[in-house]
C-alpha cells in the first residue's frame, strides 16, 4: 500500500494554470482545519503570486524584456509551490487528510516504484458566447463540469495571434461578461474548467461573435 506523499516539483506546470492553481493552493492550505498555520505557511506564495499578476496585468504585449521578467516570476511560484509540498510531506508523512486539504497535488504509484504525475485536467467545459447586458460587452454562460472551481477563460479580438498571446480572465460562477469592445468587433473566445489540482487545462472549442 503506498504512502501518500505529495509532488514535489510543479515546474512542468502550464502557463495558463500557474496563478489559478497557486491562488487555489494559497486558499487552501490557510482556510485547512488539519493545517497548523496555513496561512503563515502560504504566505510566500501568496507574495510570489502577487507579483506575477502584477506583471501578468500591466503589459497585455510583452517585449522580450517583460516576457523574460515574468517567466522569472513564474518561477518563483512554482519554487514556492515546491517549497510549500516539501515542508507539507515532513510535517505531516502520510497523513493524505492534512495533504489533500493543502490543493497540492498527491504523487501516483505505479507497481513497486513511485512515479509524479501531475493530476489530469477537468471534463471540458462548454459555453455559450451570447450579447451582454452592458453595451459593447458579451456574455459568456458557462456549463461547469463538477468540482470546478474557477473558470479560466481567453479570448482576442486579433485571431493572427497565437493563442498563448490571447487575454486571460479567471473567475467563479456560471456567468461572465467580457468588454467593453467597439461596436462591430468580433471576438473569439475559448475556456477552461479547473478544479483545485488542474494543471493542464484543456480549453474547448474557440466560439466567436460580432459585437452589437
Amino acid at each position: 500500500m503506498r504512502k501518500p506523499k505529495l509532488i514535489e516539483d510543479y515546474s512542468s506546470l502550464l502557463v495558463d494554470a500557474v496563478s489559478p492553481f497557486g491562488h487555489s493552493v494559497v486558499r487552501q492550505t490557510a482556510a485547512s482545519a488539519f493545517i497548523a498555520d496555513g496561512d503563515k505557511l502560504s504566505k510566500d506564495l501568496d507574495l510570489a503570486l502577487e507579483a506575477y499578476d502584477t506583471a501578468v496585468a500591466a503589459v497585455d504585449y510583452p517585449s522580450p524584456a517583460q516576457t523574460a521578467q515574468r517567466d522569472q516570476l513564474r518561477q518563483a511560484v512554482t519554487a514556492q509551490l515546491n517549497r510549500l509540498a516539501k515542508r507539507l510531506n515532513l510535517d505531516y508523512p502520510a497523513n493524505e487528510p492534512a495533504l489533500l486539504s493543502a490543493g497540492l497535488t498527491l504523487a501516483a504509484t505505479t507497481g513497486t516504484g513511485a512515479s509524479q504525475s501531475l493530476a489530469p485536467a477537468t471534463a471540458l467545459m462548454e459555453f455559450e458566447l451570447l450579447d451582454g447586458g452592458t453595451p459593447g460587452c458579451l456574455l459568456l454562460r458557462f456549463s461547469r463540469p463538477p468540482g470546478t472551481v474557477q473558470n479560466l477563460i481567453r479570448f482576442t479580438t486579433d485571431n493572427t495571434l497565437p493563442e498563448s498571446q490571447w487575454e486571460v480572465a479567471v473567475g467563479g460562477g456560471r456567468e461572465r461578461e467580457i468588454g467593453p469592445f467597439p461596436s462591430g468587433t468580433r471576438v473569439w473566445v475559448k475556456v477552461a474548467a479547473l478544479t483545485g489540482s488542474t494543471t493542464a487545462p484543456q480549453y474547448s472549442a474557440i466560439k466567436t461573435r460580432l459585437v452589437q
